[in-house]
Protein backbone atom coordinates (compact mmCIF):
# COMPACT_ATOMS: atom_id res chain seq x y z
CA UNK A 1 0.00 0.00 0.00
CA UNK A 2 2.86 2.51 0.84
CA UNK A 3 6.18 2.38 -1.59
CA UNK A 4 8.72 5.52 -0.55
CA UNK A 5 11.14 5.66 -3.41
CA UNK A 6 14.65 7.11 -3.50
CA UNK A 7 13.10 9.96 -1.28
CA UNK A 8 15.74 12.36 0.19
CA UNK A 9 14.23 15.60 1.99
CA UNK A 10 16.00 18.39 3.04
CA UNK A 11 15.27 21.41 5.44
CA UNK A 12 16.13 25.16 4.82
CA UNK A 13 17.50 26.63 8.34
CA UNK A 14 19.65 29.40 9.24
CA UNK A 15 22.52 27.02 9.82
CA UNK A 16 22.56 25.85 6.15
CA UNK A 17 20.58 23.10 4.58
CA UNK A 18 19.80 20.15 6.80
CA UNK A 19 20.31 16.66 4.97
CA UNK A 20 17.55 14.99 6.63
CA UNK A 21 16.62 11.90 4.50
CA UNK A 22 18.97 10.54 1.79
CA UNK A 23 17.84 8.00 -0.74
CA UNK A 24 15.18 6.61 1.74
CA UNK A 25 12.94 3.37 0.24
CA UNK A 26 10.47 1.75 2.08
CA UNK A 27 7.55 -0.03 1.29
CA UNK A 28 4.50 -1.63 3.68
CA UNK A 29 2.04 -3.97 2.53
CA UNK A 30 -1.10 -4.31 4.64
CA UNK A 31 -1.64 -6.00 7.73
CA UNK A 32 2.52 -5.84 8.52
CA UNK A 33 3.89 -4.41 11.44
CA UNK A 34 7.32 -2.35 10.68
CA UNK A 35 9.46 -1.24 13.20
CA UNK A 36 11.78 1.85 11.91
CA UNK A 37 14.48 1.89 14.60
CA UNK A 38 17.52 3.68 15.34
CA UNK A 39 19.07 6.60 17.93
CA UNK A 40 17.90 9.97 18.14
CA UNK A 41 18.52 12.26 15.29
CA UNK A 42 18.73 9.39 12.65
CA UNK A 43 15.27 10.72 10.72
CA UNK A 44 12.71 8.18 11.99
CA UNK A 45 10.18 11.07 12.61
CA UNK A 46 10.72 13.28 9.44
CA UNK A 47 9.78 9.86 7.65
CA UNK A 48 7.06 9.12 9.91
CA UNK A 49 5.79 12.68 9.19
CA UNK A 50 6.32 12.82 5.68
CA UNK A 51 4.54 9.59 5.03
CA UNK A 52 2.00 11.57 6.98
CA UNK A 53 1.94 14.71 5.60
CA UNK A 54 2.67 16.63 8.57
CA UNK A 55 6.05 18.31 7.62
CA UNK A 56 6.36 21.93 7.45
CA UNK A 57 7.03 24.22 4.43
CA UNK A 58 10.41 24.72 5.52
CA UNK A 59 11.11 20.72 3.97
CA UNK A 60 11.92 20.16 0.99
CA UNK A 61 11.76 16.96 -1.34
CA UNK A 62 15.11 16.70 -2.99
CA UNK A 63 14.52 13.71 -4.95
CA UNK A 64 12.32 10.71 -5.25
CA UNK A 65 8.87 10.28 -3.90
CA UNK A 66 5.58 9.11 -1.65
CA UNK A 67 2.86 6.40 -3.52
CA UNK A 68 -0.14 5.51 -1.58
CA UNK A 69 -1.85 2.95 -3.73
CA UNK A 70 0.55 3.37 -6.69
CA UNK A 71 -0.51 7.52 -6.55
CA UNK A 72 1.94 9.98 -5.85
CA UNK A 73 1.10 11.75 -2.63
CA UNK A 74 3.13 15.12 -1.08
CA UNK A 75 5.16 15.28 2.28
CA UNK A 76 2.87 17.97 3.33
CA UNK A 77 -0.76 17.85 4.35
CA UNK A 78 -2.72 19.86 1.62
CA UNK A 79 -3.76 16.30 0.46
CA UNK A 80 -7.03 15.42 1.10
CA UNK A 81 -7.81 11.82 -0.06
CA UNK A 82 -4.89 10.10 2.32
CA UNK A 83 -5.92 12.08 5.38
CA UNK A 84 -7.84 9.52 6.62
CA UNK A 85 -6.30 6.27 5.66
CA UNK A 86 -2.87 7.14 7.20
CA UNK A 87 -3.16 8.07 11.07
CA UNK A 88 -0.96 9.08 13.96
CA UNK A 89 -0.10 8.28 17.35
CA UNK A 90 2.49 10.69 19.08
CA UNK A 91 5.19 10.04 21.38
CA UNK A 92 3.65 12.34 24.31
CA UNK A 93 0.00 11.20 24.78
CA UNK A 94 -0.75 13.87 26.97
CA UNK A 95 0.50 16.57 24.96
CA UNK A 96 -1.36 15.22 22.55
CA UNK A 97 -4.49 15.82 23.67
CA UNK A 98 -7.33 18.82 24.28
CA UNK A 99 -6.73 19.43 28.29
CA UNK A 100 -10.18 21.25 28.10
CA UNK A 101 -12.01 18.79 26.27
CA UNK A 102 -13.33 15.38 27.75
CA UNK A 103 -12.33 12.66 26.10
CA UNK A 104 -15.86 11.88 24.98
CA UNK A 105 -16.24 15.03 23.13
CA UNK A 106 -12.28 14.53 20.93
CA UNK A 107 -13.78 10.95 20.18
CA UNK A 108 -17.07 12.14 18.73
CA UNK A 109 -15.28 15.00 17.03
CA UNK A 110 -13.46 12.36 14.60
CA UNK A 111 -15.78 9.59 14.57
CA UNK A 112 -19.62 10.87 16.10
CA UNK A 113 -21.23 10.45 18.87
CA UNK A 114 -22.76 7.12 18.50
CA UNK A 115 -18.72 5.42 17.97
CA UNK A 116 -17.23 6.86 21.51
CA UNK A 117 -18.30 3.67 23.30
CA UNK A 118 -16.97 1.48 20.92
CA UNK A 119 -13.62 2.88 20.31
CA UNK A 120 -12.60 3.17 23.88
CA UNK A 121 -14.07 -0.19 24.82
CA UNK A 122 -11.83 -1.60 21.38
CA UNK A 123 -8.52 0.17 23.41
CA UNK A 124 -9.87 -1.19 26.61
CA UNK A 125 -10.91 1.58 28.35
CA UNK A 126 -14.26 1.94 30.35
CA UNK A 127 -16.50 3.63 28.39
CA UNK A 128 -17.35 6.23 31.43
CA UNK A 129 -13.96 7.32 31.05
CA UNK A 130 -14.93 8.77 28.30
CA UNK A 131 -16.42 12.26 30.76
CA UNK A 132 -12.80 12.24 31.81
CA UNK A 133 -10.20 15.16 31.43
CA UNK A 134 -6.87 13.68 29.83
CA UNK A 135 -5.38 14.96 33.44
CA UNK A 136 -7.47 12.69 35.09
CA UNK A 137 -5.95 9.59 33.25
CA UNK A 138 -2.65 7.99 33.69
CA UNK A 139 0.06 8.07 30.88
CA UNK A 140 -0.83 4.85 29.61
CA UNK A 141 -4.68 5.44 29.43
CA UNK A 142 -3.86 8.73 27.21
CA UNK A 143 -1.69 6.46 25.08
CA UNK A 144 -4.38 4.34 24.92
CA UNK A 145 -6.94 7.28 23.64
CA UNK A 146 -4.97 8.33 21.37
CA UNK A 147 -4.76 5.10 19.56
CA UNK A 148 -8.92 5.83 19.78
CA UNK A 149 -8.47 8.72 18.01
CA UNK A 150 -6.25 7.42 15.51
CA UNK A 151 -8.87 4.41 14.66
CA UNK A 152 -11.57 6.56 14.79
CA UNK A 153 -10.65 7.26 11.57
CA UNK A 154 -10.64 3.89 10.19
CA UNK A 155 -6.82 3.85 8.80
CA UNK A 156 -5.39 1.99 6.70
CA UNK A 157 -1.95 2.42 7.73
CA UNK A 158 -1.56 3.36 11.55
CA UNK A 159 1.64 5.40 12.30
CA UNK A 160 2.77 4.80 16.08
CA UNK A 161 5.65 7.40 16.78
CA UNK A 162 7.48 6.24 20.17
CA UNK A 163 4.25 5.39 21.77
CA UNK A 164 5.66 3.69 24.88
CA UNK A 165 7.77 7.01 25.44
CA UNK A 166 7.58 7.69 29.84
CA UNK A 167 5.28 4.55 30.03
CA UNK A 168 6.64 2.15 32.79
CA UNK A 169 7.62 -1.71 31.19
CA UNK A 170 4.15 -3.23 32.01
CA UNK A 171 2.41 -0.37 30.02
CA UNK A 172 4.59 -0.62 27.58
CA UNK A 173 3.58 -4.27 26.81
CA UNK A 174 0.48 -3.99 27.48
CA UNK A 175 -0.01 -1.13 24.29
CA UNK A 176 2.28 -2.44 22.52
CA UNK A 177 -0.16 -6.12 22.56
CA UNK A 178 -2.90 -3.75 21.99
CA UNK A 179 -1.34 -2.12 18.30
CA UNK A 180 -0.77 -5.64 17.01
CA UNK A 181 -4.33 -7.26 17.68
CA UNK A 182 -5.86 -3.85 16.34
CA UNK A 183 -3.54 -4.34 13.59
CA UNK A 184 -4.49 -8.56 12.98
CA UNK A 185 -8.46 -7.73 13.42
CA UNK A 186 -8.41 -4.84 11.42
CA UNK A 187 -5.84 -5.87 8.64
CA UNK A 188 -4.25 -2.55 9.43
CA UNK A 189 -0.58 -1.93 8.40
CA UNK A 190 1.40 -0.24 11.34
CA UNK A 191 4.70 1.62 11.20
CA UNK A 192 6.12 1.62 14.99
CA UNK A 193 8.89 4.23 15.08
CA UNK A 194 11.03 3.71 18.18
CA UNK A 195 14.98 3.71 19.43
CA UNK A 196 14.12 0.37 21.35
CA UNK A 197 15.39 -2.23 19.05
CA UNK A 198 14.43 -4.97 21.68
CA UNK A 199 10.88 -3.76 21.14
CA UNK A 200 11.01 -3.66 17.97
CA UNK A 201 12.07 -7.45 17.77
CA UNK A 202 9.29 -8.98 19.72
CA UNK A 203 6.76 -6.85 18.49
CA UNK A 204 7.41 -6.08 14.41
CA UNK A 205 7.38 -8.44 11.44
CA UNK A 206 10.46 -6.34 9.67
CA UNK A 207 12.58 -4.09 10.93
CA UNK A 208 14.23 -0.95 9.03
CA UNK A 209 17.11 0.46 10.69
CA UNK A 210 18.43 4.10 10.29
CA UNK A 211 21.42 5.92 10.77
CA UNK A 212 21.56 9.85 10.14
CA UNK A 213 18.87 9.59 7.30
CA UNK A 214 19.67 6.90 5.67
CA UNK A 215 18.61 3.30 5.62
CA UNK A 216 20.93 0.82 7.05
CA UNK A 217 19.92 -2.57 7.21
CA UNK A 218 16.32 -4.04 6.61
CA UNK A 219 15.54 -7.42 7.06
CA UNK A 220 12.83 -9.65 8.80
CA UNK A 221 12.82 -8.92 13.23
CA UNK A 222 13.53 -12.70 13.77
CA UNK A 223 16.63 -12.74 11.67
CA UNK A 224 17.95 -9.03 12.62
CA UNK A 225 17.43 -9.48 16.35
CA UNK A 226 19.86 -12.86 16.24
CA UNK A 227 22.06 -12.29 13.49
CA UNK A 228 22.39 -7.84 12.79
CA UNK A 229 24.97 -7.14 9.63
CA UNK A 230 24.91 -3.57 9.72
CA UNK A 231 27.86 -2.45 12.41
CA UNK A 232 25.45 0.49 13.26
CA UNK A 233 22.94 -2.31 14.01
CA UNK A 234 24.96 -4.68 15.92
CA UNK A 235 26.10 -2.00 18.29
CA UNK A 236 22.54 -0.82 18.47
CA UNK A 237 21.40 -4.55 19.67
CA UNK A 238 24.47 -4.81 21.99
CA UNK A 239 22.87 -1.86 24.04
CA UNK A 240 19.92 -3.37 24.58
CA UNK A 241 19.92 -4.39 28.37
CA UNK A 242 17.37 -7.06 27.10
CA UNK A 243 20.17 -8.58 24.88
CA UNK A 244 22.48 -8.25 27.64
CA UNK A 245 23.64 -11.46 30.09
CA UNK A 246 25.48 -9.01 32.78
CA UNK A 247 26.03 -5.11 33.11
CA UNK A 248 29.87 -5.62 31.48
CA UNK A 249 28.27 -6.48 27.94
CA UNK A 250 26.16 -3.57 27.35
CA UNK A 251 28.06 -1.78 24.90
CA UNK A 252 27.80 1.91 23.81
CA UNK A 253 27.63 3.24 20.13
CA UNK A 254 30.79 4.97 20.04
CA UNK A 255 30.85 8.88 18.22
CA UNK A 256 28.32 11.06 17.34
CA UNK A 257 25.91 11.60 14.81
CA UNK A 258 27.20 13.58 12.04
CA UNK A 259 26.07 17.25 11.39
CA UNK A 260 23.62 16.75 8.60
CA UNK A 261 24.13 20.88 8.13
CA UNK A 262 27.61 20.33 7.07
CA UNK A 263 29.66 17.89 4.76
CA UNK A 264 28.84 14.24 4.46
CA UNK A 265 30.61 11.24 3.88
CA UNK A 266 28.80 8.51 1.19
CA UNK A 267 28.65 6.54 4.25
CA UNK A 268 27.76 8.98 7.49
CA UNK A 269 28.36 5.87 9.96
CA UNK A 270 31.96 5.99 8.55
CA UNK A 271 33.52 8.09 11.59
CA UNK A 272 31.98 5.52 14.20
CA UNK A 273 32.61 2.38 12.50
CA UNK A 274 34.85 -0.02 13.84
CA UNK A 275 35.18 -2.07 10.05
CA UNK A 276 35.54 1.23 7.65
CA UNK A 277 38.33 1.28 4.96
CA UNK A 278 39.36 2.96 2.34
CA UNK A 279 36.82 1.99 -0.33
CA UNK A 280 33.93 3.26 2.29
CA UNK A 281 34.39 6.95 1.29
CA UNK A 282 34.32 6.65 -2.76
CA UNK A 283 30.63 6.11 -3.14
CA UNK A 284 27.68 5.59 -1.51
CA UNK A 285 27.50 1.94 0.13
CA UNK A 286 24.76 -0.14 -2.25
CA UNK A 287 21.62 -1.70 -0.59
CA UNK A 288 22.76 -5.72 -1.20
CA UNK A 289 20.52 -8.44 -0.48
CA UNK A 290 22.62 -11.27 1.78
CA UNK A 291 19.54 -13.09 2.66
CA UNK A 292 15.85 -13.37 1.48
CA UNK A 293 14.28 -10.42 2.54
CA UNK A 294 17.54 -9.09 4.22
CA UNK A 295 19.55 -5.90 2.97
CA UNK A 296 22.30 -4.35 4.15
CA UNK A 297 24.13 -0.80 3.00
CA UNK A 298 27.32 -1.99 4.07
CA UNK A 299 30.85 -2.40 1.87
CA UNK A 300 31.91 -4.81 4.90
CA UNK A 301 29.04 -6.50 6.63
CA UNK A 302 29.65 -8.58 9.68
CA UNK A 303 29.81 -12.37 8.37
Amino acid sequence: MLDVRHLSINFSTRRGTVKALDRIDLQIVPGEIVGLVGESGSGKSVLSYAISGLLDSSARVASGEICWHGNVIGTIRERRATRAAIAQIFQNPRASLNPIMTIRRQLADVAGEGQVSALLESVRIDPGRGNHYPFELSGGQCQRVGIALALGCEPELLIADEPTTGLDVTTEAAIMTLIRDLSVRRGMATLLVTHNLALAAVHCDRIVVMHAGQIVECAPAARLAYTPMHPYADQLLASVPQHSATADDLRTVPGLLPDLAGPLPPCRFASRCSRHQIDCDEAPPPLVALAPAHFVACRHPLC
